[in-house]
């Protein structure tokens, strides 16, 4: 026995976030993430966001720190954000910017006119 084996001590492997899946056979990805999660985007605007597939790890009025991955037929570009959680229903989520550059606002703006005039939405 040695002089500090009483200072062993066992410490339990943290699981580690699954690594970044690249965009699927089918179709672009757009994303949400923050603590090594990701979630699908629904909807982005220059207010705000919608996600699906949530897991209701934040709630209303929380405050959080995303970042925002859009990799479409429309746009590529990635931003980092904090936003104020509004809803959390039915498994998905709702955010508001508090403050974007305004070059990322801009960016935003110009990807949803060319989404619509590509998709007509």
């Amino acid at each position: 026995m040695g002089l500090f084996d009483f200072l062993k001590v066992t410490v339990k492997d943290e699981k580690k976030a699954a690594p970044r899946r690249p965009n699927p056979p089918g179709g672009p990805t757009n994303v949400i993430e923050f603590d090594g999660k990701s979630f699908p985007l629904a909807g982005v605007s220059h207010k705000g966001f919608v996600a699906t597939g949530f897991d209701g790890s934040l709630i209303p009025s929380q405050t959080a720190r995303i970042t925002v991955r859009i990799d479409d037929a429309c746009g590529k570009f990635t931003f980092a954000a904090t936003v104020t959680i509004e809803e959390v229903k039915g498994g998905s989520v709702s955010g508001a910017w508090n403050m974007l550059p305004p070059e990322v606002e801009t960016t935003i703006r110009k990807y949803l006119q060319i989404r619509k005039q590509k998709t007509g939405k």
